[in-house]
C-alpha cells in the first residue's frame, strides 16, 4: 500500500517516535523509507538574509549540514537495527520546512509522509506556526502525524 514513505526528522524525541512507526509501516508494506531533514537556516533569525555575511552564512550551513547527518545517520543504524534495508537518506538547505518537505514528497513518488508533532493547539500553534499543520493542508498524499 505505502511503498514510499519519508519521515521528517529534526533530531526531537517527536521525531524519533515518527521514525520508529515509519519504520515499522515500511516494513508491514515492504516499502522504501525516505530519511528526510531540512536545515532551515533563516530560522536562526528574521533579517538572516539581510544581515548575516555570506561567511557567516557558509559555516552555518556546514553546520547544519553536519547535525543534520548525525540525526541521518542515527536514524539509518535504527532503521537498519530493526532489520529495514531500504532505506534513503535526504538532507535539503531550505527557507521553510514544510514547502521543503511537500516538494520532496511531490518530486520522488512519495506515498505517505510521516511527521511527529509536539501537539500545540490554539494560540501557542497559531503563534509559533506548525509545520505539521502546513503540511497536512497542502499536502498531495496522506501524512500521518505522530504525538
Amino acid at each position: 500500500m505505502f511503498d514510499k514513505i519519508l519521515v521528517a526528522l529534526d533530531g526531537s524525541d517527536h521525531a524519533q517516535k515518527a521514525l520508529d512507526t515509519a519504520i515499522k509501516l515500511a516494513q508491514r508494506c515492504d516499502g522504501e523509507l525516505i530519511l528526510f531533514h531540512a536545515i532551515q537556516l533563516s530560522a536562526l533569525r528574521g533579517d538572516y538574509h539581510a544581515m548575516v555575511t555570506p561567511a557567516a552564512r557558509k559555516i552555518y550551513r556546514g553546520l547544519g549540514r553536519e547535525q543534520g547527518e548525525a540525526i541521518l545517520d542515527q536514524a539509518e543504524k535504527t532503521a537498519k537495527n530493526m532489520g529495514l534495508h531500504k532505506v534513503f537518506r535526504s538532507i535539503v538547505e531550505a527557507d521553510s520546512t514544510a514547502k521543503a518537505i511537500l516538494s520532496a514528497a511531490d518530486t520522488s513518488g512519495i506515498n505517505l509522509l510521516v511527521l511527529g508533532t509536539r501537539g500545540l493547539t490554539g494560540l501557542r500553534e497559531m503563534a509559533m506556526g506548525s509545520v505539521a499543520h502546513k503540511i497536512t493542508a497542502a499536502a498531495k498524499c496522506p501524512v500521518l502525524i505522530i504525538r
